[in-house]
């Protein structure tokens, strides 16, 4: 079992931060990068791949992978990771055992942390506390490379690709309906 945390960014241990709010494959292009020598995991990556930027700088380029909301929401509900990703994206640490409502109750506009978790990086990028680019999900391997380019990170694109979204999905509960009620609208604009 992973420790609480919250956790600190081991820049010394990466070579790029890759973040995401989950359910846009960001594992996926970790995978790829990795694959090429390119450092995206350090040991506590499972606490910070879904935390909030620490507003001090992390000394290393950061990719944040965001977009599709919805289904994003419905992807980790079905592989049931929505509410530990809500709490290290709400709260800064591993706790998957607080039950959705308790973030319904305690963060009624921004239930999984989404708006919170963009605004840190938005506002880290504007402030220049470090390179930051954003990656739209769905992406093309151009759209990749571009967004890695403009933060000094050269990838090789050649063989990657995104798997289609699996389909399959029924909400496994009534908080579950209310928070995609909650981002039915939701859109962040870099």
């Amino acid at each position: 079992m992973q420790p609480l945390g919250p956790s600190e960014v081991d820049a010394n241990s990466i070579d790029i931060w890759v973040v995401s709010h989950g359910g846009v494959a960001s594992n996926a292009l970790c995978d790829h990068m990795e694959s090429q020598g390119i450092r995206t995991r350090p040991d506590n990556y499972g606490l910070i791949c879904h935390k909030q930027h620490p507003g001090k700088s992390v000394g290393k380029p950061i990719l944040v992978i965001h977009g599709d909301y919805l289904d994003a929401i419905r992807s980790m509900d079905r592989r049931k990771f929505l509410t530990a990703n809500a709490a290290k994206m709400c709260l800064g640490i591993n706790a998957p055992e607080i039950p959705l409502s308790r973030f319904l109750q305690s963060f009624p506009n921004d239930p999984v942390g989404f708006s919170m978790f963009l605004e840190s990086f938005r506002n880290a990028k504007q402030s220049n506390i470090d390179k930051v680019a954003f990656l739209r999900y769905p992406y093309t391997n151009q759209e990749a490379l571009e967004a890695l380019n403009s933060i000094d990170v050269e990838v090789d694109m050649d063989g990657f690709s995104l798997r289609e979204r699996k389909k399959k999905y029924s909400p496994r509960s009534s908080d579950v309906k209310t928070i995609l009620d909650k981002y039915s609208d939701f859109d962040f604009k870099e």
